[in-house]
């Protein structure tokens, strides 16, 4: 299964979302964390930003930069907003991880019914598992983890993918809104 958010068909995803750099992230941790290849279309990772498809506007816009006499170069970084660096670093970061973590690839899936605006799924196999929780809510959630009590036996901290901060105590989270957490169990 390939997953896309958007492509040369579509609407571009960042302009979808009307320009939220949260709801962005989110949807491209769920591209990248749940089962199957994903695919992301040229200029997603600097949130280009267009609708159409090949014949609307802006669809098939050039990626900018990579010419001589190019006034922006967005494949160099001082070149990118502060946004587009902020969503480039943060799909190299996941996308890297992805990479790295087998869980990710081929590993298996465990989900839960989403409740109260909250979805978590677990990815894992024999190395590593991955905790995945997103926030749809328009409101910041402190998330009680009881209920994947079976999926966090044994495990007593995590490192969020992210920031590489260590998280020690697993039983609240707090997620932001139209957030997501992805943590590697410990």
């Amino acid at each position: 299964n390939v997953l896309f958010l958007d492509n040369h068909d579509l609407g571009r995803i960042f302009g979808n979302l009307d320009g939220n750099l949260e709801k962005f992230k989110s949807g491209m941790t769920l591209l990248l964390t749940l089962r199957g290849i994903p695919m992301m279309y040229y200029g997603t990772e600097i949130l280009m930003t267009g609708s159409g498809g090949a014949f609307g506007k802006g669809g098939r816009k050039d990626f900018p930069g990579g010419f001589a006499g190019d006034e922006n170069n967005k494949f160099k970084e001082r070149d990118r907003t502060k946004m587009e660096r902020e969503a480039f670093d943060f799909l190299s970061t996941l996308a890297n991880y992805r990479k790295q973590t087998t869980a990710l690839q081929t590993g298996k899936l465990t989900q839960y019914i989403p409740q109260d605006g909250i979805y978590v799924y677990f990815r894992y196999d024999a190395d590593k598992t991955v905790m995945i929780a997103y926030n749809s809510n328009e409101e910041p959630v402190q998330l009680s983890t009881e209920r994947f009590a079976e999926q966090l036996a044994g495990f007593t901290s995590a490192t969020n993918v992210i920031n590489s901060k260590t998280i020690q105590d697993l039983g609240m989270l707090d997620i932001v809104p139209h957030g997501t957490l992805v943590l590697e169990l410990k």
